[in-house]
């Protein structure tokens, strides 16, 4: 009954148009469909799922088949798509989250054997829905649905994770998640990489697949580009670029809707402090954790303290931790736990992504800076940490917008330059502690880099503490908002969420800026907290489904688009 509904909604909508009018299907029809299909999802094919009158008159390519008519059928295969393929979409995004591609200390990811087995995932997918699949050389897995056409779009998103601590992914019940396992609970799906960026890889996918066998044809080649190393640099898509001619206009799926046009530059301040034994009384740090990659911002940051005392020892800092919390803001946590001659003590904040320091609380930067202000009532031996710490307390402190420095600036559209601190590791010799700016239009990356160098100089003069600092910042991205190319986003975008579409800018940094054309379109949705990047990632699976909704859409409707500018 629910699907006889349905079709009298199709046939309201596109069959009988008001006036003669062709009307685009908008978020109320769409909503009407997906009730109408909910309890029983199509069994037939998408020309069965349609009227065939419409079908016939999208066939012959008659003068009277209007331009609404067109976009209606592009949007109904969307909606198609999320009816009856969700189950197999999620799982598919199920075994390719199964497949762990975070980056392997000191392993390239080309020889990453995950990486090599996600590549054979993604192969075989492609080759299951009838497309075209290129290995290149385990830096890009490129999949390509042909166009009549020598004109192509390019579709950019990637297959590359953060790493996960299996110890943080604790829901608030108390109930542990495995990073790497697809856990639904009501209508999130769990797992690292479900938001980032795996779900969308499984969209375009299945919406390639949808166009195919639906017998669509597009005037221009879409290719699908799947990077390896989004989240460590991007080195795979320059790999790319020198070997592959790039299309000339290229989607980003890595970002936030409606559309992204902008991007801060990306930076990495990496300061090395050598090891050196500790000097002088008291306790001192033997070791600290704390991010785990430059771009990630963690739940905890912990210092381990050998002390001959310990229980006194706790006192001192216990007493110290509470007056340090209630003077910085109270949103945080410090603990301390004893142990055979050692304290850990454990600084809990609220992890994020890098590029959006203010929805997360830091522990990396306040546990550096707790131990820097203990230490004037709290005996501690100085060392290769204390070192640490004083450069965290006197360069960045807990405020990231780069005020201690005086490097902070903002931009109107593209909003403030942020810099947290982000990662904690020693290695080859020296205690690694990266910052992570991000800097918008306004200023050269050649200035803020001078006056970053500058201040922490000054410091390093005032304080003689021996450590070295490797500076680097990329220019941002701005693309002018123009042509119908992105008025058709953003018509997508709006009509089919009922959200205002506007282009935006993106604090993220993506393949986009590395790209002809290089522009984002989601997958976040806007007024939505993102939990890339953090424990407990997941993605909603009604986005998930609107996501391959819209995209489907955005891939027939650009594919035969006149002109993109």
């Amino acid at each position: 009954m629910k699907q006889l509904i349905a079709a009298s909604i199709l046939a309201a909508l596109v069959l009988y148009p008001a006036a003669g009018q062709s009307q685009e299907i908008t978020r109320t029809g769409i909503a009407a469909l997906i009730s109408g299909f909910s309890a029983t999802p199509p069994t037939a094919g998408f020309h069965e799922f349609l009227n065939e009158p419409l079908v016939k008159k999208y066939q012959s390519g008659v003068k009277k088949y209007q331009s609404g008519d067109k976009v209606n059928m592009y949007r109904l295969l969307g909606i198609f798509i999320r009816l009856k393929h969700q189950d197999a979409m999620v799982r598919t995004l199920g075994e390719l989250v199964a497949i762990p591609t975070d980056k392997k200390e000191d392993q390239p990811q080309h020889e990453n054997p995950k990486i090599r087995e996600f590549g054979r995932a993604i192969g075989k997918i492609a080759g299951d829905f009838g497309l075209r699949f290129r290995n290149v050389d385990n830096r890009i897995f490129e999949v390509t649905l042909p166009g009549k056409g020598p004109d192509m779009i390019g579709v950019f998103t990637h297959g590359d994770v953060v790493p996960a601590d299996p110890e943080k992914w604790v829901l608030p019940d108390g109930k542990r998640l495995a990073p790497y396992r697809l856990t639904i609970i009501g209508d999130r799906m769990y797992g690292r990489g479900a938001s980032d960026d795996k779900s969308e890889i499984t969209a375009v996918l299945y919406a390639m697949g949808a166009i195919k066998r639906a017998g669509f044809t597009l005037d221009r080649t879409i290719r699908l580009s799947i990077e390896t190393t989004e989240e460590t640099g991007g080195s795979a898509t320059e790999y790319y670029k020198a070997r592959t001619t790039l299309a000339p206009y290229n989607i980003v799926l890595d970002g936030a809707y409606p559309v992204g046009v902008a991007e801060k530059g990306f930076g990495v301040v990496m300061g090395k402090f050598p090891v050196r034994p500790g000097s002088g009384d008291g306790a001192e740090i033997v070791d600290a954790t704390g991010g785990l990659a430059i771009n990630q911002i963690p739940s905890r940051a912990r210092a381990v303290i050998r002390t001959s005392d310990p229980a006194r020892f706790k006192r001192l800092i216990d007493t110290a931790a509470r007056r340090y919390v209630a003077d910085n803001g109270a949103n945080f946590r410090i603990a301390s736990s004893i142990g055979d001659n050692s304290l850990t003590v454990t600084v809990f904040g609220e992890s994020t992504h890098s590029a959006r320091p203010g929805r997360g609380v830091n522990p990396v930067s306040r546990l550096f800076d707790f131990i820097h202000m203990a230490r004037k009532s709290v005996p501690f031996k100085s060392n290769h940490f204390t070192d640490a710490a004083s450069y965290v307390a006197a360069n960045w402190g807990l405020d990231y917008l780069g005020g201690k420095l005086g490097i902070g600036f903002s931009d109107p559209f593209m909003g403030a330059l942020t810099a947290p601190v982000t990662y904690v590791k020693i290695k080859q010799g020296a205690l690694h502690l990266a910052v992570n700016p991000r800097a918008p239009r306004g200023r050269e990356p050649d200035r803020i880099i001078a006056d970053i160098k500058r201040g922490i100089a000054t410091w390093q003069t005032r304080t003689g503490i021996d450590a070295g600092f490797d500076i680097s910042l990329k220019r941002y991205m701005y693309r002018d908002p123009k042509g119908p190319w992105i008025k058709t986003l953003l018509d997508i975008f709006g009509d089919v969420t009922g959200m205002p579409a506007e282009p935006r800018s993106s604090n993220g940094y993506t393949s986009a800026r590395q790209l002809p054309n290089g522009i984002q379109f989601g997958p976040g949705m806007p007024g939505e907290k993102g939990t890339a990047h953090r424990a407990n990632e997941f993605k909603r699976k009604t986005n998930f489904l609107r996501d391959t909704q819209m995209i489907a859409e955005m891939l027939l409707r650009l594919g035969n688009l006149e002109r993109m500018e």
